[in-house]
This record gives structure tokens, C-alpha cells and sequence, in this order.
């Protein structure tokens, strides 16, 4: 008896959950982990290097920023590679890149080789956020597939958590190269666990490695004897690029991505604990209030990976930037204060605001961006589009993160956080007009999800490829 390809792919939609779902998951996630720790430890270890060594606005602002630009570098460059290798390959290259970059910014003698070392942990991250959860999404079922996903977030928040912590238990002893050099640790393990993935089986199928494609859906616990028939032929990139499917959803995610990261979270996680030195709190202090509100996001991304899968990714794209929005406004009353020097006030809506911003962008914002972008795309084209993705994610991360030390030097906090409230309402029309639900939807019928006309996106979807409302596609 013969397989088709779409036989094949409807076992794996439908095949039961087992350990090495969950373990495939948290080795690839290892990597969101470092990602989290090693941008969000700049943070605290910014207070001590920037007198230690002198620091500019300027050179502020590339060491801040500066790993981002590379991430965008790498999300392209990882792209293309992993369509044509796979996935594993380029994930356990990232795990080399981490550990090695970790140890020279440790390391670093002087300001410049700091900036240097720490701009190319970028690439590295870069390349790992192009494929992680594109990778999880390619072997986990439909109905679970959001879940999976965004464990690779959970992870990447239990970094950023990790790194508050020990940073400001490090920050007693001024430890800035402990600071960065703790990353190597989890990289040595990551970079070993890595070399036990099974290949995607998607992404072998389409290669016509059928028989490593069967032994890859093994390790799942799915055993295929039947002869499969080979997929169609693999479409070239300039075909696939001309596809309406295509153009919308890089449009449509790339959008959803950007604001993600212009709309202020890493002003947040980046400056967090320097916005509160402004205001008069110790080093310190300011790190362990940054740290208090970063870490009730574990119970906001337990909130959002039991809601990905239920609410579904639209809505609660919605729920987070209205949010978002109210946050900012707590914000800028608590900088109103700041200004007529009522310092307690203004430390309190400061705090409320960061918190709630925080809890928001972790519910329905943080989390939703990375799987959208990790199964909205073919599988022949996931690779080069999640890097297309990536790379529109973090170049908007470094322009917003680049201009916050001269927009606070030279006009102000207030008219900066004025402007991130008018991109958060922005970011909610986008998306109440244009983001389609994909939950439950396969990773195949993705093209006809994003074949629709722009004006029926945001109605519900059938796989035969007409909205519930009759309009065709």
C-alpha cells in the first residue's frame, strides 16, 4: 500500500503526544533561553560598564542595539541555509556561536571588543530565532502545535528571568564579566543536546529523503512501512515569492513582528533598571524592581500557553496591545509626577505600568509573534521567511533601542512613551483589520489562509477554502 504525501502529514497532524515531543521541544527552546539571557542581561550590567569604560551615547547605544543589527543579519543568512540542509544543522551551529561569543565578551578588554563581541552573540541569535519555532511547528499536531511553540518563548522568558537575578546578585560585587560569561553554561548544554534531534520530517519529506523522513517520524513514535510517494516538485524561490500566499503573510507577520518590538519591550527589559536610576533609585534597587515585574511573567506566559491554543492567536494579539496601551498611559502619568519631583507617585505608575506592560506583552503579544511566525509559512519556504521575518523583527528591535538614549538625552521620556502609545493603538487596528486565526489550522492549508483577500482575513476560515461567510477567496 502507498502513502501520498498529504496521507503522511495527516498521521503526523493527528498522532498522539509522547515524551520526545516535549524533549525535542525543550532542546530547541534551549535556545530561546540564551536569546533571553543574553539580551536581557545588558540590562543590569549596563550600570557598571558605561562608567568602567567611558561609554559615549553613541557607543551606549551600539552596545545596546548593536547585537540586534546582527540578529537581523543572521535571521537572513540562516534563512536560505536551512532550506537547503535543514533544520538541525544550522541549530547546532547556533549553540557553537553562542558558547564562543559568551566567553569573548567575558573576556573583553576594553569598550570597543565588549561592543564587538557582544554585537556578533546577535548572529547567532539571529539565525536561532529564524528556524526554532519553524522547526517545532513542522513536527508537533495541529491542535498542540501553538503550545509547542511558544515553549520556545516560555524558555526565552526563563532566560531574560535568569538573567535579571543574576544580575542583580552579581551587582553587590560589580561582577559584570560573570555577568556574560554565565551564558557559555548553557550553551556547552545546549550545543550537546542539540546533535540528538531528529531532522524535521517535513522538511525531509519535501527533499524526497523519504527514508530518513521514516526514520525521523520514529523517533516520534510514528512508524510508517508503506511506500510514500514523493511530494510535487519543490518550487524555486522565485516562484514561491510570487505567490499572493506568500507576499501577505510576510506582510501581515512582518507587520505583527515589527510592532512587537517598536511598540517598547525591550526599552523596557534593556533600560528598565537605567529608567529608574533617572528617578533616583540605587543600582541595585532599580535592577531588583526590573527583576519584580519581569518575573511575574511566569505566571503571564503559563496564562498565554494555556490560552494559545484556546483563545487562539488573534484574539489575544487584540487583548494584548489594548493593554499595552493602557500601560502606556499609567506610564506617562507616573513622568508627569516625575517632573513636579512627587517621586514616590512617579515611582509607583512607573512600576504599575511597566508591570502591566509587561504582563500584556507576555500574554497576547511576545509569544504570539514567535509562532505565528513559525507556521504560517510552506514548508519549501519556511526557512528563508521565517529569516525574512526574523530579520524585520530585530532591525526594527535596533532602531527603536538605538534612538531611546538621544530621545531621552535630548527630548524626553514623556514624548518618547507619547509616541509608543500612539504605535500600540496603531498595532491593534493592524491587527483587529488584517490578522487572520490560524489555530487549528494545518501547516498546509496556510496558503489559502493567506490567499484570501485582505478585507476577509480577520473572518473565520474553512480548509476548503472559503470563509464561514461563503466569500471566495
Amino acid at each position: 500500500m502507498d502513502l501520498k504525501y498529504d496521507d503522511v502529514l495527516d498521521l503526523m497532524n493527528e498522532h498522539k503526544i509522547n515524551k520526545i515531543y516535549v524533549i525535542a521541544t525543550l532542546i530547541t527552546g534551549l535556545g530561546f533561553f540564551l536569546f533571553g539571557y543574553d539580551t536581557a542581561i545588558i540590562s543590569t550590567s549596563l550600570i557598571f560598564v558605561t562608567p568602567l569604560f567611558h561609554l559615549t551615547t553613541v557607543e551606549v547605544s551600539f552596545l545596546v542595539a548593536g547585537e540586534s543589527i546582527l540578529a537581523a543579519i543572521g535571521a537572513l543568512v540562516a534563512g536560505p541555509i536551512v532550506d537547503k540542509y535543514g533544520r538541525k544543522k544550522m541549530l547546532i551551529a547556533d549553540g557553537a556561536m553562542y558558547f564562543v561569543f559568551a566567553v569573548l565578551t567575558a573576556v573583553a578588554s576594553s569598550g570597543f571588543l565588549l561592543i564587538i563581541w557582544r554585537t556578533l552573540i546577535g548572529f547567532s541569535i539571529g539565525a536561532d530565532t529564524a528556524i526554532a519555532t519553524g522547526y517545532i511547528s513542522e513536527f508537533a499536531p495541529s491542535k498542540s502545535r501553538g503550545r509547542f511553540a511558544i515553549t520556545s518563548v516560555l524558555m526565552g522568558f526563563s532566560g531574560e528571568i535568569a538573567a535579571f537575578w543574576a544580575g542583580l546578585f552579581l551587582s553587590y560585587s560589580s561582577d559584570w564579566r560573570l555577568m556574560f560569561g554565565l551564558g557559555a553554561i548553557p550553551a556547552v548544554i545546549l550545543l550537546s543536546l542539540r546533535f540528538y534531534l531528529p531532522e524535521s520530517p517535513r522538511w525531509l519529506l519535501i527533499k524526497d529523503r523519504i527514508d530518513d523522513a521514516k526514520r525521523s517520524l520514529s523517533k516520534f513514535g510514528l512508524e510508517i512501512t508503506e511506500n510514500v510517494i514523493k511530494p510535487a516538485k519543490e518550487k524555486t524561490y522565485r516562484e514561491l515569492i510570487k505567490e499572493k500566499s506568500i507576499r501577505s503573510t510576510l506582510l501581515i507577520i512582518g507587520l505583527f513582528l515589527v510592532f512587537e518590538q517598536i511598540t517598547g519591550v525591550n526599552i523596557i527589559l534593556y533600560f528598565g533598571p537605567t529608567i529608574y536610576t533617572y528617578m533616583g533609585l540605587t543600582g541595585p534597587r532599580a535592577i531588583f524592581v526590573t527583576a519584580i515585574s519581569e518575573s511575574l511573567g511566569a505566571i503571564e506566559y503559563a496564562l498565554s500557553f494555556f490560552l494559545i491554543d484556546r483563545w487562539g492567536r488573534r484574539r489575544l494579539g487584540v487583548f494584548g496591545y489594548m493593554g499595552i496601551a493602557i500601560s502606556f498611559i499609567l506610564m506617562l502619568i507616573g513622568i508627569r509626577y516625575l517632573d513636579v519631583h512627587l517621586i514616590l507617585l512617579a515611582v509607583i505608575f512607573v512600576f504599575s505600568g511597566m508591570t502591566l506592560f509587561l504582563l500584556f506583552f507576555h500574554i497576547g503579544v511576545g509569544g504570539v509573534g514567535w509562532v505565528l511566525q513559525g507556521e504560517t509559512l510552506p514548508t519549501a519556504f519556511r526557512g528563508r521567511g521565517m529569516g525574512i521575518l526574523a530579520s524585520m523583527d530585530w532591525t526594527a528591535n535596533f532602531i527603536i533601542i538605538f534612538i531611546f538614549p538621544y530621545w531621552h538625552t535630548y527630548i524626553g521620556l514623556f514624548s518618547f512613551f507619547e509616541f509608543e502609545l500612539g504605535l500600540s493603538v496603531v498595532a491593534l487596528i493592524i491587527i483587529v483589520l488584517f490578522l487572520p486565526e490560524t489555530k487549528n489550522i494545518p501547516l498546509e492549508k496556510m496558503p489559502e489562509l493567506f490567499s484570501r483577500k485582505y478585507r476577509y482575513m480577520r473572518k473565520p476560515f474553512k480548509y476548503d477554502g472559503e470563509s464561514k461567510s461563503g466569500s471566495k477567496k
